[in-house]
């Protein structure tokens, strides 16, 4: 196994049990992925309401994320949160798990996405994701939804939707992440993740994967210096190009990763061929801004992602309908 992803903040030692949640079904009737969220000791500082908030968020982003996978049994994803000084919130795999090999380098999978794939825990009874929380983001800047799963409360005007940073957080769990620089795109010489090997270094970095481009329309810019997200705060003109897949990768069980086919049309954008700058800042993962009052939710463009980093989509959302 690999350490996780170096933009991920290290978490503190210890942990205090809060709740273990139960099972949250995903669109698969078959499939149940339960989460499990703990705390370590940095987080004494909660009350027991705040404790409940960051509970229920993160379950409902966790089940949002993995109701889009073809699952085949149950799941149990644990979550170790702590309660940190930093301006918002981070978070990432406990590890990276390796998958194969792609043009020489190890293929690494985020071990969040390696154990909904898989049903195999890789690193036992260890958390398998790791969330940070800034403080003074919890109780400032943060507006918890009274109904996670109902989405429906207003967003108050001058509060950031915490269900969208959750949403986030989970994302970078299961895909958007890995090792290479955050600024040039240039990964390690022998290692790379399934997120990783799709980018092309540049100012910006461009992301290749060929059902992102197909549901973009052009290969999407990641944000510069912070390029596990989209987009950069002044537009940018992504060229159109017919991007060939890498050659064939082999899971190291030796099952072939689903094939990479161009996404179906109910993904594509209003404006094929136009890589809207706007539009990109306005995606759940995005690198610059998340705008108060506003909510943010899983777009085409991750469900895109999921398929170029190899995981298996759930019928129900093969083709884009949600």
């Amino acid at each position: 196994m690999i350490p996780k992803p170096a933009n991920a903040r290290a978490p503190r030692p210890g942990c205090q049990r809060w709740l273990a949640l139960g099972a949250f079904l995903a669109s698969s009737a078959s499939a149940q992925v339960a989460t499990q969220v703990t705390f370590d000791a940095s987080a004494n500082v909660l009350d027991p309401a705040e404790r409940d908030e960051i509970v229920s968020h993160t379950a409902e982003a966790m089940r949002r994320w993995s109701r889009l996978l073809a699952i085949d049994g149950p799941r149990s994803i644990e979550v170790r949160v702590s309660i940190t000084d930093q301006a918002t919130a981070s978070a990432a795999s406990a590890v990276g798990i390796p998958v194969g090999e792609a043009e020489g380098r190890q293929l690494l999978e985020q071990s969040v996405a390696y154990e909904l794939r898989t049903g195999v825990d890789p690193n036992g009874a260890d958390p398998d994701m790791y969330l940070q929380i800034g403080l003074d983001y919890l109780r400032n800047t943060l507006w918890f939804d009274p109904d996670p799963g109902a989405r429906s409360a207003p967003v108050p005007s001058n509060r950031t939707d915490a269900m969208s940073t959750f949403l986030h957080e989970v994302g970078h769990a299961v895909a958007y992440n890995g090792w290479s620089d955050a600024t040039t795109g240039i990964p390690p010489a022998t290692l790379w993740s399934t997120f990783d090997r799709w980018m092309i270094p540049g100012s910006p970095t461009l992301f290749s994967g060929a059902n992102a481009v197909a549901a973009w329309g052009v290969a999407p810019d990641l944000t510069t210096g912070n390029n596990k997200h989209w987009g950069n705060g002044t537009a940018i003109a992504a060229p159109r190009v017919e991007w060939q897949p890498a050659r064939p990768v082999e899971w190291r069980n030796g099952l072939a990763v689903p094939p990479l086919a161009p996404a179906p049309p109910s993904m594509s954008p209003a404006v094929a061929g136009i890589a809207a700058q706007d539009s990109l800042i306005l995606q759940l993962m995005n690198g610059v801004v998340f705008y108060s009052g506003h909510r943010y939710d899983i777009s085409p463009l991750d469900v895109a992602v999921l398929r170029d980093v190899g995981l298996p989509l759930d019928a129900l959302f093969a083709n884009g309908f949600d």
